[in-house]
């Protein structure tokens, strides 16, 4: 079969010989020549410059994206910086605060260890001037009784009454001299 396609195809080539590239005649050319240009002049003046147009949009648009991405990490990065400078004021302030709630503590607690320290200084200082009145009494009454028994003691010892007021005397007389010798 492929014998029979050769066969046919010198045939043909005997009988014409057509060029596909260049045409036969000038009508031809001309018209085509024609068309071309009429096909360049409506392609340049027509339908690129609405294609450039968008083009040109799309490429200021793309500008303007990356401006404005740029713009947007700016300002992001403004308000991280704003945002760590609020936080640390604030957390200074908190120490400051805290600093001053503990130092405000600290003077009402020494106000208040002052304020029971008196108390007890006063409390003690009342303590005191009630044992020094009940030593006070407590003696009195010991100069009374020692008095007594040794005035009952010299009258079993020497066998005779003694003058209760006489002895009295000398005893408490005896007492205060022990008593101021502690």
């Amino acid at each position: 079969m492929l014998a029979l396609l050769n066969v046919l195809a010198a045939e043909v080539a005997e009988e014409s010989t057509i060029n596909p590239v260049v045409p036969d005649n000038l009508g031809e050319l001309f018209w085509g020549a024609i068309s071309f240009f009429g096909l360049w002049i409506a392609m340049r003046y027509v339908l690129l410059p609405p294609l450039m147009k968008v083009r040109e949009q799309r490429a200021q648009q793309v500008l303007a994206d990356q401006e404005a991405a740029a713009a947007a990490e700016v300002q992001g990065e403004q308000v991280r910086r704003d945002y760590d400078a609020t936080l640390s004021e604030a957390r200074h302030q908190a120490a400051g605060v805290l600093e001053e709630v503990r130092l405000a503590a600290e003077a009402r607690r020494t106000e208040a260890v002052r304020a029971r320290e008196a108390e007890l200084a006063a409390e003690r200082q009342a303590a005191v001037v009630g044992l020094d009145a009940a030593r006070a009494g407590a003696l009195g009454e010991l100069k009374e009784d020692v008095a007594d028994l040794a005035v009952a003691a010299a009258t079993k010892v020497v066998r005779s009454d003694l003058d209760p007021a006489a002895a009295r005397a000398s005893v408490e007389e005896y007492v205060n001299t022990a008593g101021e010798s502690r």
